[in-house]
């Protein structure tokens, strides 16, 4: 008799997230590949101005791994509280895996685009349909990651991450306009 493997969820994420996240959450794994898609998409967030700089500064580009890693812990906890008002019953470490790994083709994707652009030096403005495609991609992924962690609808999902960054975002704006010095 011969054993059946299980595909690679780092590949079965890309055409079947809500299955793959089900799977990852039912055997308790996935959370050091969250981190690191995490890391990832800080790193991607702050390429551009890594990139415009005269003389690159390598703390910029750890300042958004880094970045990105406390981001996923404090969205993930935001997303489990703001889920339990629309009926979720999720643990926090489920929706940092699944919010981790939904962000991975936010993460992979617009980072080969940047990788394109700037080694062809072509116009950005000419990748918008590329780029507002991966977006939505990538949108349908983390919200069927989510739903899956938050056991809750897709709708309700996309209101739950509506809610999250209109209640995290400006708090946190207002916070860096303080400590910039660019406040009001």
């Amino acid at each position: 008799m011969t054993e059946t493997s299980s595909p690679n969820p780092l590949i079965t994420l890309w055409y079947k997230p809500g299955q793959t996240l089900q799977g990852l959450i039912a055997d308790a794994k996935g959370g050091a590949v969250a981190m690191l898609a995490a890391a990832l998409f800080g790193l991607v967030q702050v390429w551009p101005a890594y990139s415009a700089q005269e003389t690159p500064n390598i703390g910029l580009l750890l300042f958004g791994g880094i970045l990105g890693i406390v981001g996923l812990f404090f969205f993930s906890w935001l997303l489990r509280n703001f889920g339990r008002w629309l009926g979720g019953e999720a643990k926090v470490v489920e929706v940092r895996t699944s919010l981790g790994w939904g962000l991975l083709p936010w993460a992979v994707l617009p980072g080969a685009l940047l990788v394109l652009i700037s080694s062809f030096q072509s116009d950005p403005q000419q990748m918008f349909p590329v780029f507002f495609v991966i977006l939505i991609y990538g949108l349908v992924v983390l919200l069927s990651t989510l739903s899956v962690a938050l056991r809750i609808s897709f709708i309700k999902t996309f209101l739950c991450l509506i809610l999250t960054f209109i209640v995290s975002i400006f708090p946190l704006t207002l916070v860096l306009q303080f400590l910039t010095g660019n406040a009001l």
